[in-house]
């Protein structure tokens, strides 16, 4: 811990406690918390699975607007490849053990811990449903499933962090809804009657079981929902976007209708809307959900790994300039504030990195470029992380998304010069809760 925190954090305690003693009490303690309470993970040459002190105090989210509440969300991190594992052409339920399915190592509450304790606000914890599924006619999502989720849910609120949830790899190609549990974004009337279902069936049963959460839970409705028909997966612009949009417009309709039928909490909950693959320039023909009984409560949910030649199209394109790359990203959130931040609408960047090219100095002019630009206008970046980086990334890969920055087995930092960047810039403070020293490989 700084001593900067500390006395922050020292003056902010005796200012609440009344008289000399307990003042003189709750001092003794704040100094033995900084000598004990954040010693290095994992102890003298341990695994890094201890856990760090977190303190206690909420981020106040009662009556706020949904550009209010996005700012408050500060910065974030994904626990990417893990609960979104997929599996498609099979309706087999995989259970509670599939989140090591894509090469994660099982979520720990120490990794939990380290992500709030380098700074990070938010965590968003994509899931996939489709493989989950106990019985086909109420599309029944195991219990252990449902559960595990929730146990990581719960530590992230224990360590007082904003939390988003979703459906994310369920969206299926047409040929694909008949073989697997999911939605479909194509313009099949009998294949939308049936994504419909889904999502309704599937969010019903996540809204209940997360009912009594405050709104430190996000639920994100869908996650970059497109015709996967298409070509490149969908993620090129379709000819059709303003009628793919109009779908996809329902489907979000759909999945908030079923959060707010469920009631508690539901009813006034904070949730995240994409239109076309979550896109910020692929709007054309989208609506923002009808929203009756709750006020100001939806976010826009969107994805930029941009410029995306730079931050993931080609292991190529390696320099950053900020005449060139930094005025596209100037590009990039002006339209977001143009859209909808001038409107009153809160915008969540739930997606965003620049992949590992060997290119340290350039990927931290883009960290110092990006997160000023969507700080200003009140947007939390969430950290897409999947652990690969251009040394342990398989060679024949060939599209470059090595965004690694947490070793999730050693729980030190890859990149600890990009995170410290990425916290600072958007306001937070780096290892708020920690000494600890980093090992990692910056290259």
């Amino acid at each position: 811990m700084s001593m900067k925190i500390f006395l922050s954090r020292l003056n902010f305690q005796l200012k609440k406690l009344p008289g000399t003693y307990l003042k003189v009490l709750a001092l003794s303690l704040l100094f033995a918390g900084l000598c004990t309470g954040c010693a290095s993970p994992g102890g003298s040459g341990g695994s890094g699975d201890s856990i760090l002190v977190i303190p206690g105090e909420d981020t106040p989210v009662d009556g706020l607007s949904s550009v209010d509440f996005a700012s408050k969300m500060c910065v974030g991190w994904n626990l990417g490849n893990t609960f979104d594992s997929a599996e498609y052409g099979t309706k087999q339920n995989k259970g509670a053990a599939y989140e090591t399915a894509w090469s994660m190592p099982k979520t720990t509450k120490a990794m939990i811990n380290r992500i709030a304790a380098k700074g990070f606000k938010t965590i968003r914890i994509p899931v996939s449903w489709h493989n989950h599924i106990t019985n086909e006619t109420d599309l029944t999502i195991d219990p252990a499933w449902l559960s595990r989720v929730k146990e990581v849910v719960d530590w992230a609120r224990e360590y007082k962090m904003f939390v988003i949830i979703n459906i994310h790899h369920d969206n299926l190609t047409s040929e694909q809804m008949s073989s697997t549990y999911g939605f479909s974004v194509n313009t099949d009337t009998d294949q939308q009657t049936a994504s419909k279902n889904y999502i309704q069936k599937i969010w019903t049963q996540v809204a209940n079981y997360f009912k009594d959460y405050d709104n430190h839970v996000i639920f994100e409705l869908l996650n970059e929902p497109r015709d996967r028909d298409a070509t490149n997966d969908g993620f090129d612009e379709p000819s059709n976007l303003s009628t793919l949009n109009g779908i996809i417009s329902q489907y979000n309709q759909t999945a908030l209708n079923a959060i707010r039928a469920t009631g508690g909490n539901n009813s006034n909950r904070f949730v995240m809307a994409p239109y076309y693959a979550a896109s910020p320039w692929k709007s054309s023909g989208w609506t923002i959900p009808s929203d009756n009984n709750a006020s100001d409560k939806i976010l826009i949910s969107v994805h930029a790994y941009d410029p995306y030649e730079f931050a993931m199209g080609t292991m190529s394109d390696t320099t950053f300039a900020e005449n060139d790359e930094g005025n596209k990203l100037g590009y990039l959130f002006d339209e977001l504030k143009t859209k909808w931040v001038n409107h009153g609408r809160g915008v969540v960047m739930g997606e965003a990195s620049c992949t590992d090219k060997n290119n340290l100095s350039d990927r931290l002019a883009w960290f110092n470029s990006y997160i000023p630009k969507a700080k200003a206008i009140n947007c939390p970046v969430i950290l897409w992380d999947n652990m690969q980086t251009a040394t342990t990334s398989p060679a024949d890969k060939d599209v470059p998304e090595q965004h690694g920055y947490l070793n999730r087995n050693t729980l030190t930092w890859i990149f600890p010069t990009l995170v410290n960047a990425m916290i600072s810039k958007a306001g937070g403070v780096v290892d708020c809760y920690s000494t600890e020293g980093e090992n990692g490989n910056e290259n």
